[in-house]
């Protein structure tokens, strides 16, 4: 998917922009440690040296990506914080176009990061499915000492 900037966005569209990137950025945040947390689970199951590099390379990629985020969301929070000078009704030139360069190049700089992302997601679980399909897992998720056990009815005499 391609994004495409319009150099005149308004101050309104401009700060929607920057809640959304946020809350985007925040939401891969929390799933970058879900999924660093599923990789550590994929590793403590018995699985061979070649599946075992598969989760390790998913993972250094997850890393890259969070060293890469944790900046941009920095950026992003600042460029929230000084939208004041495009809404203060004061005429600043240079301050409002200095603001909207840097708006583009951050609407450039996050959506990159954001299919990059996808990119790193979609080839991570394709590894992960290849493992589990190897080893041909076919236990339930959840308490591996839960059994399912019937009631048998008693008839009651009446």
């Amino acid at each position: 998917m391609k994004y495409t900037y319009i150099d005149s966005y308004s101050a309104e569209d401009m700060h929607e922009h920057s809640k959304k990137w946020f809350s985007e950025l925040s939401f891969i945040k929390d799933e970058q440690r879900f999924l660093i947390n599923l990789i550590h689970s994929f590793a403590i199951k018995p699985i061979d040296k070649n599946e075992f590099s598969k989760t390790e390379d998913f993972r250094n990629d997850i890393e890259e990506n969070q060293k890469r985020l944790n900046p941009i969301i920095k950026q992003v929070q600042k460029h929230m914080n000084q939208l004041e000078i495009m809404i203060d009704g004061v005429n600043q030139l240079e301050m409002e176009q200095a603001y909207r360069k840097t708006h583009k190049k951050l609407f450039q700089k996050v959506n990159q990061f954001l299919l990059d992302y996808r990119t790193v997601k979609e080839r991570g679980f394709a590894k992960l499915s290849s493992i589990l399909k190897s080893t041909k897992q076919k236990k339930v998720l959840g308490n591996p000492d839960y059994q399912i056990s019937t009631i048998k009815k008693e008839k009651i005499n009446s």
